[in-house]
């Protein structure tokens, strides 16, 4: 039996991450849509097409910036973060992108990766290339389908990082920011109520352009609003409707939060929310 080679954390292109096993288009298609290939697919093409299954091992990049733009990648497990890195050596963190979700396709249609992707916990991606696209496409429309809704998707990530940038106080982006979470869980089929974060606070602070104890005052603040309530990266919404509503201002300040939620804040809130374990959330 031949011993699996673990790349370097630097590990970036198609090529250099692991080859976790085989697997057809059926299995991807089958991940990706409730469809009844049967009916679609009635040849059976997508079960004799193969694509490649890879291994990411977390912090392991399987995009990397400015790398030649060769595949697809629909996320199978895991969660990756996309980012970029500016000259100065500053890491932005642009979204994050879990199961069903597709990575590079912001370049799509050129040489090189605009961004980059990591894995932020072991991971399993379906890998297929770019000059395969055409022919899968044509032979399962199936798959065109697919691929349109995954580059929706992929939009839909720019658009939510708009949104939340379009709010000035740092505790109105963390909101959004947590609801867009719930809505990303609820469509793979997860509570959108509890949740376990895969990012820690200093990915989440990046994303949201405030500095990595800002987010910490504001998971405070949303909990001592008890619209939230936080234990290490574990996160419970108690209070979906009073947490949408905040989210709708853009610069409502952190005396104003309680409002959101019918509840007058007290100055010492912020013990209250210490005992339920929010200062454990890792960075």
């Amino acid at each position: 039996m031949n011993t699996p080679i673990t790349p370097p954390v630097c590990a970036t292109s198609l090529h250099t991450v692991p080859l976790a096993g085989r697997a057809t288009l059926s299995d991807l298609l089958r991940m990706l849509s409730s469809e009844d290939l049967s009916a679609t697919d009635p040849e059976h093409a997508a079960s004799r097409m193969v694509v490649g299954l890879r291994r990411v091992p977390a912090g392991v990049q399987l995009v990397h910036l400015g790398a030649p733009s060769d595949a697809l990648y629909f996320v199978c497990t895991g969660t990756f973060k996309i980012f970029r890195t500016d000259e100065d050596g500053y890491e932005q963190v642009l979204a994050f992108a879990g199961r069903r979700e597709v990575l590079a396709f912001d370049a799509l249609c050129m040489e090189n990766h605009p961004t980059a992707a990591s894995a932020l916990e072991d991971s399993t991606v379906y890998v297929i290339h770019k000059t395969e696209l055409a022919a899968f496409s044509r032979a399962v429309p199936a798959f065109a389908r697919e691929l349109q809704r995954a580059g929706s998707r992929a939009l839909t990530r720019t658009r939510d990082l708009v949104d939340v940038m379009a709010a000035v106080a740092s505790e109105v982006r963390l909101a959004r920011f947590l609801l867009q979470h719930s809505q990303h869980m609820a469509a793979s089929g997860q509570s959108p109520r509890r949740f376990h974060l895969r990012m820690g606070r200093r990915d989440i602070a990046s994303m949201l352009g405030v500095a990595h104890e800002t987010v910490s005052r504001s998971f405070t603040a949303l909990a001592a609003a008890h619209l939230i309530h936080v234990n290490d990266r574990d996160v419970e919404i108690l209070d979906m409707d009073g947490l949408k509503a905040y989210s709708r201002s853009t610069r409502r300040s952190l005396d104003d939060i309680g409002a959101a939620s019918g509840r007058r804040l007290g100055p010492r809130h912020g013990n209250a929310v210490r005992h339920s374990g929010l200062h454990q959330l890792a960075a």
